[in-house]
């Protein structure tokens, strides 16, 4: 199971870079689509147009790193028993996915500072080595900020499912001795 796991995750990571390729984008500093700044907004925000640009930019790293639970849960069945009386065996399970998504982003950018600093004499290192780590970076980045609001939003929705969990026992248990004290 953890070496189907694992090649899920490559598979996302692959993905991810399919879908960054197949928009249009290269790793070169040319090829940032700058007009994406201007679409949606009616005058120039810096802040607005930077984040639009970013999400064009960035964007089928933050879809695989938000879609990391389903590749976990894609073939098991949510209305099973096991799913809800040991989601913590799922959490785990996804927690883990998105640590090795993170790590393989992070190999990533720092093969490419590695290839950058070996190759530092060479004709083209300000022409691909450099761009690569530079856009990298923060696609490690990128990548992690999203799995750990993805793992947040989880742990929270985990948290709240086990508190109302035993709020319901516990005004069970309430309600049951007042009708037993009520009966006596």
């Amino acid at each position: 199971a953890s070496s189907l796991l694992c090649a899920q995750v490559i598979l996302m990571a692959q993905l991810s870079y399919v879908g960054y390729f197949a928009t249009g984008h290269q790793f070169t500093l040319v090829s940032i689509q700058w007009s994406t700044a201007f679409v949606g907004v009616r005058e120039m925000q810096l802040v607005v147009c930077g984040i639009i640009v970013a999400l064009n930019t960035l964007g089928s790293f933050v879809l695989t790193a938000a879609c990391m639970p389903l590749a976990v849960l894609w073939n098991e069945s949510l209305g099973t028993q096991l799913l809800r009386l040991a989601p913590d065996n799922y959490i785990s399970r996804i927690t883990g996915a998105g640590a090795a998504y993170a790590a393989y982003h992070a190999v990533v950018s720092v093969s490419s500072a590695a290839c950058a600093a070996w190759f530092r004499r060479h004709l083209m290192v300000w022409k691909i080595f450099a761009p690569r780590f530079m856009f990298s970076v923060p696609i490690t980045l990128v990548s992690s900020a999203v799995l750990l609001l993805v793992a947040i939003g989880l742990a929270t929705v985990h948290i709240l499912r086990m508190g109302l969990s035993v709020g319901n026992t516990q005004a069970m248990v309430a309600q049951k001795l007042h009708m037993a004290s009520k009966s006596s």
